[in-house]
């Protein structure tokens, strides 16, 4: 994989010019480390977007777990009435 990486990056060593709009800033990068670190930012950015929701479902699987495992052994304390 690694290797892959390394070919596609000497393969497009093509500087393109980027500039990011509001700021007027023009700079010339090579486009195979370009895609590569938009790539990896992108990768990222969808990480912490979803590893909340992960986290929260992993501790509710937890809490259900524990609970089923109680209510099957007769230790499950009664429900608490809202």
């Amino acid at each position: 994989m690694i290797l892959a990486l390394i070919v596609f990056v000497l393969s497009n060593r093509v500087p393109v010019a980027v500039s990011l709009w509001p700021f007027g800033l023009v700079a010339a990068f090579w486009l195979g480390p370009l895609v590569l670190g938009a790539l990896v930012v992108g990768f990222l950015l969808g990480l912490l977007f979803h590893l909340p929701s992960r986290i929260s479902a992993n501790r509710r699987a937890r809490r259900a777990e524990k609970r089923a495992t109680d209510l099957q052994s007769g230790q499950a304390a009664p429900p608490v009435a809202p």
